[in-house]
């Protein structure tokens, strides 16, 4: 394979995948590095450029790569993971972080990890890991309550970037996310905020610009994280800031940049605090009832290409049920410019 040396040339194709099947793991692991890291590479640092673009610092002073597969030729036992990423954490202190595990030792590294990451069914996304090990409740609660404080802020770029969280226990993925960030929901397992992933192939022209654009969100929330973990007050407010006025601006067009500042303007409506998505089971329902087609333009998604959205007829903030009966299907255009200043049933 020939190597790449920008991200314009950076391609993961659907045959890279392949590699996870050697079935000897040392080769396997090998490979693994010497086939991905130097792509991944490339697109890390390219995003890590935004990231100093976009919040004005320098992320090399403060972050440190890191690898999966850490595979050493000379080690005597090479684990497989099963996975392939590349991300950053934060540079390792002299002195212990205000963390503790959860057997009372205090931390030296931190546990937040950022990475794109490579599974073996040929897919590609970024992910936010803020307790990589287990941590004390104490520490918990405090991302938590940052995360509760910036809700009205913060939800809406997730929900832009298609960001979601995920846990082992399956229920506190339909839960706010600061309540799913509780020692009672996660427990020693964790939770891990992720972009949709993306199926090979993947380029800088499929799907390289919403994995940016997600790994740029999440490092606001890593370093608030980690300036936590240091006793640092965190810059959470200003950092989603300096986000929301960078994605308003990506592109020149000019049209683009209006409809970016409405859509952040209509999901800014809703009371956030309380904001949960539709499940997903009721969300394929009201979608198939409707034929997947937006009930006001008749557009298609299949046909148009337009992307559909679950619209509550009687919004949310004005008493609105979850009821199938309050649902119906639109695309995104004219959900917006419904917003929630009109009861319409479509």
């Amino acid at each position: 394979m020939q190597r790449a040396n920008s991200i314009d040339e950076v391609v993961f194709e659907e045959n890279d995948t392949q590699i996870f099947n050697i079935p000897d793991t040392k080769t396997k692991l090998s490979t693994l590095q010497n086939y991905f890291f130097p792509r991944l590479e490339i697109l890390l640092r390219h995003t890590l450029d935004i990231v100093a673009q976009v919040y004005k610092v320098n992320p090399y002073e403060r972050m440190t790569f890191v690898y999966c597969p850490s595979h050493r030729d000379k080690a005597k036992e090479n684990q497989d993971f099963g996975i392939v990423h590349i991300g950053v954490a934060a540079k390792r202190g002299k002195k212990p972080l205000e963390i503790i595990k959860r057997n009372g030792q205090p931390f030296f590294f931190h546990p937040t990890y950022l990475t794109f990451k490579v599974l073996p069914n040929g897919t590609i996304h970024a992910e936010l890991l803020p307790f990589r090990q287990g941590v004390d409740d104490a520490y918990v609660e405090k991302i938590s309550a940052i995360i509760r404080k910036h809700s009205n802020r913060l939800l809406p770029l997730l929900s832009l970037a298609h960001i979601s969280h995920r846990t082992y226990n399956r229920s506190s993925e339909f839960l706010p996310l600061y309540q799913a960030i509780s020692p009672a929901e996660i427990g020693s397992d964790g939770i891990r905020l992720v972009s949709p992933k993306y199926y090979f192939p993947v380029n800088s022209d499929r799907g390289f610009y919403e994995l940016t654009v997600a790994f740029t969100l999440l490092y606001a929330l890593a370093e608030s994280f980690i300036c936590i973990g240091e006793g640092q007050e965190p810059k959470l407010r200003t950092r989603l800031r300096q986000f929301r006025r960078w994605y308003v601006r990506i592109g020149n067009d000019e049209k683009n940049v209006e409809e970016k500042q409405e859509s952040l303007e209509f999901l800014e409506l809703s009371e956030l605090n309380s904001y949960s998505f539709v499940r997903a089971g009721k969300w394929w329902a009201v979608l198939a009832r409707d034929k997947w087609k937006c009930l006001s333009c008749g557009r298609s998604a299949r046909e148009d290409g337009v992307s559909l959205e679950v619209d509550h007829i009687i919004p949310r903030s004005k008493g609105g049920s979850d009821e199938m009966t309050n649902l119906q299907t639109l695309c995104k255009k004219c959900n917006i410019g419904k917003s929630n200043k009109d009861s319409t049933r479509l």
